[in-house]
């Protein structure tokens, strides 16, 4: 069986390098780390990341990161906070009575989301951050807020329209 791939060539017979951009869906492998190190998020563990640059269906920071990006291109790159969740703001938290939470049917431990409905309406996911017999503090930040990440990523595909990719196509069997 013959393995040998077809390169995309231009006219002249240059080698045509697709580079994603605006408008384009693409397929990332990516890893996501504190500046401690600590591993927050990857696509080793489930599929690639898929979306189309430009309708900011993931964060700005990864789009940015991704654009321009050849087939095949890795990137390692330090981001900083304000790129992607932006500052922590403590008047995203509050404080409440243990026993309001019981009251409401809420069993506290540390880290337990929380949806509270908003005077208008809308709905707003606390975390439970700090407990003590008096008081339970409440968190509106996001978990990466105020938190610098270190994104890898790799273009795996750029996906045409009808779905099919930029990957070199096997040649025809001799």
């Amino acid at each position: 069986m013959n393995t040998m791939a077809t390169v995309p060539h231009e006219a002249n017979g240059t080698l045509k390098i697709h580079r994603a951009r605006q408008g384009q869906t693409v397929r990332v492998d990516f890893m996501a780390w504190l500046d401690d190190g600590t591993l927050i998020d990857t696509s080793i563990y489930h599929a690639p990341l898929t979306f189309t640059i430009g309708r900011r269906s993931v964060m700005y920071c990864i789009e940015n990161l991704v654009s321009g990006m050849a087939v095949g291109e890795s990137k390692t790159e330090r981001v900083p906070a304000a790129l992607h969740m932006g500052p922590y703001r403590p008047e995203l938290c509050c404080q409440v009575n243990p026993g309001w939470l019981y009251a409401q049917g809420i069993e506290a431990r540390l880290g337990l989301e929380i949806h509270m409905r908003q005077e208008d309406g809308t709905v707003t996911c606390m975390r439970i951050t700090r407990m003590n017999v008096d008081r339970v503090t409440l968190d509106a930040n996001h978990r990466l807020a105020g938190k610098d990440l270190i994104l890898q990523l790799d273009l795996l595909e750029i996906v045409d329209r009808k779905g099919s990719g930029t990957r070199p196509k096997p040649a025809p069997a001799a």
